[in-house]
């Protein structure tokens, strides 16, 4: 970021549009009609939104029960396959929210011939079959029904942070109930404040403003963070990701939760250099104003330093923020994030040591970082704002590595970790595989033998290049698998054409483009026969490998 170029742009300071906010809960039927034709959105009731793929009665493009007869045999193969690695595989299947919460969906359930009850036993039958297949499979719906409306967000897909919780302790129960037992690394999950969620993690809302022309605010929630319970233990609220040396924090207000194990002083050293007219920065210690600063201008900075009696447990600071970009003005307007002052310095200091909340969360262990001994994989229910993989912490008491990306679907991230040097350096010993069961292409099999490719491994024993296509003649290999590495990283699909004495089958093996290694394409081969010869065909140039296990 040109930090200096950002400030600069304060001098042109220019008052917002503000578009007048209708409440979800009053978007007139009208726009529910033009969602619904012409977007695959649905209006339900009291400010509730669905999606066509919550009420379709399919996953992965199939009726819900084919889809299961389908994904159970794939998914036992998998965990047997990485049993022989020591790894043991356990399921988290995220229920749609219409599965939750159908009383919300109104005429839409009707209108769209949704069966909640079907919805249930698909789920819950779902659930039984990979449990009866010996794998360790956490119901995720019966806690989030219990949950009720907390659970759920009203205008997106995703579970709210209380959901993520409910839903860890569920997959811990899973995992207990496996035989496997809890680390000994206690953490503690602290609410650092309250966050709005980014439109674009709300597509009806832009489906809204499109249609209709209404404005709908994206819902708020709590921002959770986990951390090791031990010292002093703080978690920012409602500030930018850590840019190394510096941290935006976001108007209207940015917080600092921080646990303290027992009563005494804690001390905060602060620098922050403030990019707004005529700025007004409070700061709140238990709720209480101890500084207020007043007058600030564009490039100021300012250094300060308070302390605090802080009680033994959870403790809150608040920086309240008198104008931020895209509050009464916008210093940034190519930029959507409300930025209000950026830290160059915030640090926390008292009993048991010392938290740094300019360098908390820098260096991530990310796709490349090495496997912990549990691993979390999954889509975009699994992103940190959302604090999963932390509260799986709290719960094992134990650390998780999180590897999922946002628009991973069902089997993406499980993929692109599978092929990662992370795993086949240093497998973990539990691989929690968080599935989301809605929406996904029809590719089930391939998909599926993808992942058994990945974690299988093997040998070469014959190799092929060609543009356009490759083809590897074989004198009859039993099991084993094909790679195939594209050269063009824009190829999306290789379609792989086995023939074996039982005959020629096609599999279309599709990548993410969010994938880190999206140009490689795997496909097991056992179950097909004697297998005499593989092609694939992809655009551009392409090598293909033939493993034997």
């Amino acid at each position: 970021m040109n930090r200096r170029a950002l400030l600069l742009t304060a001098l042109l300071l220019a008052p917002a549009a503000r578009a007048a906010t209708t409440a979800a809960d009053q978007v007139p039927a009208s726009c529910g009609q033009a969602l619904d034709q012409k977007a695959w959105m649905f209006q339900g009731q009291r400010g509730w939104f669905f999606y066509g793929d919550e009420l379709s009665g399919r996953w992965t493009a199939r009726p819900w029960s084919e889809a299961r007869a389908a994904f159970v045999p794939g998914a036992q193969q998998l965990a047997q396959a990485l049993r022989a690695r020591g790894v043991q595989l356990v399921l988290a299947l995220v229920p749609p929210r219409s599965f939750v919460a159908p009383q919300h969906l109104g005429a839409t359930g009707q209108q769209k011939a949704f069966d909640p009850a079907a919805a249930a036993a698909f789920y819950q039958g779902l659930v039984g079959d990979l449990r009866a297949a010996g794998i360790p499979t956490a119901d995720l719906l019966t806690p989030a029904r219990a949950l009720g409306d907390a659970g759920l967000f009203r205008q997106d897909i995703h579970w709210t942070p209380e959901g993520a919780q409910a839903a860890a302790k569920a997959v811990a129960g899973a995992l207990q109930g496996a035989g496997l037992k809890p680390g000994s690394t206690p953490y503690v999950s602290l609410r650092a404040g309250t966050v709005t969620r980014e439109v674009q993690a709300q597509p009806v809302l832009g489906q809204i403003k499109a249609l209709c022309d209404l404005t709908v605010a994206p819902e708020q929630f709590g921002d959770y963070q986990t951390r090791p319970a031990q010292g002093l233990v703080a978690a920012p609220g409602n500030f930018g990701g850590s840019e190394g040396k510096v941290r935006w924090a976001f108007g209207p207000v940015a917080s600092v939760a921080f646990y303290a194990a027992q009563a005494a002083p804690v001390t905060v050293n602060a620098t922050f250099e403030n990019p707004v007219k005529d700025q007004t920065v409070e700061v709140l210690a238990g709720g209480k104003v101890i500084d207020t600063i007043s007058g600030l201008q564009p490039g100021q900075n300012v250094t300060r330093t308070w302390t605090l009696d802080a009680q033994a447990g959870g403790n809150a600071l608040d920086f309240r923020f008198a104008d931020y970009n895209g509050g009464r003005t916008s210093f940034a307007p190519g930029d959507g994030r409300p930025m209000a002052v950026i830290f160059k310095a915030l640090t926390l200091t008292g009993p048991g040591g010392s938290a740094d909340l300019i360098t908390d969360g820098a260096a991530g262990a990310g796709l490349l970082g090495g496997a912990a001994d549990t691993v979390l994989v999954g889509a975009s229910s699994s992103l940190p704002n959302l604090n999963f993989a932390g509260f799986l912490q709290q719960e094992l008491a134990t650390r998780v590595d999180n590897v999922s990306f946002g628009g991973a679907g069902v089997y993406s991230s499980l993929k692109d970790y599978l092929l990662d040097d992370a795993f086949r350096s240093s497998a973990p010993k539990v691989l929690i595989w968080q599935i989301p069961l809605l929406g996904g292409d029809d590719t089930a099999e391939s998909d599926l033998r993808f992942l058994l490719a990945a974690a299988r491994g093997g040998s070469e024993v014959a190799r092929g290049s060609g543009t356009g296509a490759a083809r590897v003649d074989l004198p009859g290999l039993s099991g084993g698998s094909a790679r195939v590495r594209v050269s063009d990283p824009a190829v999306r699909s290789v379609t792989f054409r086995v023939t074996a004495d039982g005959g020629t089958r096609d599999f279309k093996v599709t990548n993410s483009d969010r994938m880190t290694h999206r140009q490689d394409f795997l496909l097991d081969l056992s179950g097909l026969g004697a297998v005499k010869a593989v092609e694939a065909s992809a655009s551009g140039s392409l090598q293909l490998q033939v493993m034997k296990p």
